[in-house]
C-alpha cells in the first residue's frame, strides 16, 4: 500500500515483513519514502468458518435480514466447501429494479456460490443462499456485486450496518452515501471477523497491489482488519449516532498479525464504484 501521508508530509510505503523486495527498495530509495512493514502472515487460524460446523440451509420459514458488515461465505459447489469468507458492503439496486449484495470483487472464486454468515454464529448454524456473483472488477478497483436470487420469504437485505456489540444501537442505518475530502476524519467499518473498528483517515491519495493486481484511487485509514472483513463498510456517523454516511468498502489492509486493532486498511471510494458500476445505486432508509 502506498499513500501520502500528510502528517508526515512524505510517502509511505506499507507491506508485510514477509514480501521484502530488496529490487524495489533500492528502486524506491531515490524518493526518500517511510518504509512501514507489518508481521502479516504468521496467523494460526484463517478465520474461515468450515463445513465442520456449518450446514447450507434447509427452508425453516424463517425471514433472515442480511446487514451491511454482515459475513459471506463463498461455497464451492464442486467440492462442497467454504473457500473464503468475506463482508457484505452495502445492498445495491439497478435501473431495472434488481437487488444485489455488493462486496470486494476478490471474494470471487468460480464455480461458487455466496451464502450469508452473521456474526458469531452458533454451532451447526444454516447457511442462508444469496446468490452468485454476476459482475465483478479486481482492478483498476477491487469490487464485485452479487445477484440476490434468494426468494423473498428466505432473506430480506437492510439499508443498514451491523453494530451488534453496540448497547444502544445495534443496527446503524444507512441515509446517503457521502465522499471523504478532508484528511483526519473519524471513520468506522463493519465486518464478519472483526466486528466494528475506527480510525482517522491518513491519506486521501493512495493505490495497493499485489505485483498482480493495482488498485488506484483509494483512501488510507488507520484502523485495524482481518482476513474476512474485506469488502465490508466504510461509514461515518451522523450527529444522532444511530443513522450514517456510506464512504466506501474495504479492499485490504495490514497489520501484526497478533493485533487485532492497530494497522491500516485501504478503502474504495463510492465515486470510483459508480464510474465504473454506473448502473447501480445503494438502498439508503427511507426519509422520515
Amino acid at each position: 500500500m502506498i499513500y501520502i501521508d500528510v502528517k508526515v508530509n512524505n510517502i509511505v510505503i506499507a507491506s508485510c515483513n514477509e514480501t521484502r523486495d530488496a529490487a524495489f527498495i533500492e528502486v524506491t530509495e531515490v524518493y526518500y519514502p517511510i518504509f512501514t512493514y507489518y508481521n502479516c502472515f504468521n496467523r494460526t487460524n484463517n478465520n474461515t468458518f468450515g463445513p465442520n460446523n456449518m450446514k447450507l440451509e434447509s427452508r425453516d420459514n424463517i425471514v433472515k435480514k442480511i446487514l451491511a458488515g454482515d459475513g459471506i461465505d463463498v461455497y464451492d459447489d464442486k467440492t462442497k466447501t467454504i473457500l473464503k469468507d468475506c463482508s457484505v458492503g452495502f445492498w445495491a439496486r439497478d435501473q431495472a429494479n434488481i437487488n444485489y449484495i455488493a462486496t470486494a470483487g476478490h471474494c470471487l472464486r468460480t464455480g461458487t456460490s455466496y451464502y450469508h454468515l452473521p456474526w458469531d454464529p452458533p454451532e451447526n448454524y444454516s447457511l442462508s443462499f444469496i446468490g452468485s456473483m454476476t459482475k465483478y472488477r479486481l482492478e483498476p478497483i477491487d469490487f464485485g456485486i452479487i445477484k440476490l436470487d434468494a426468494a423473498e420469504d428466505d432473506i430480506k437485505p437492510e439499508p443498514s450496518i451491523r453494530n451488534t456489540d453496540s448497547e444502544r444501537y445495534k443496527q446503524l442505518l444507512i441515509e446517503d452515501d457521502i465522499a471523504v475530502t478532508s484528511n483526519g476524519v473519524h471513520l468506522c467499518r463493519s465486518g464478519v471477523i472483526t466486528h466494528v473498528m475506527c480510525g482517522y483517515v491518513k491519506s486521501l491519495n493512495g493505490f495497493t497491489t499485489n505485483g498482480i493486481v493495482y488498485h488506484e484511487n483509494i483512501f488510507v485509514v488507520s484502523a485495524g482488519s482481518k482476513g474476512g472483513d474485506s469488502g465490508g463498510p466504510i461509514f461515518s456517523f451522523k450527529q444522532d449516532l444511530i443513522h450514517v454516511s456510506l464512504n466506501g468498502i474495504l479492499t485490504s489492509g495490514l497489520g501484526n498479525f497478533d493485533d487485532d486493532i492497530n494497522g491500516i486498511i485501504g478503502v474504495i471510494t463510492m465515486s470510483s464504484i459508480y464510474f465504473i458500476f454506473n448502473d447501480i445505486s445503494i438502498v439508503t432508509v427511507t426519509p422520515n
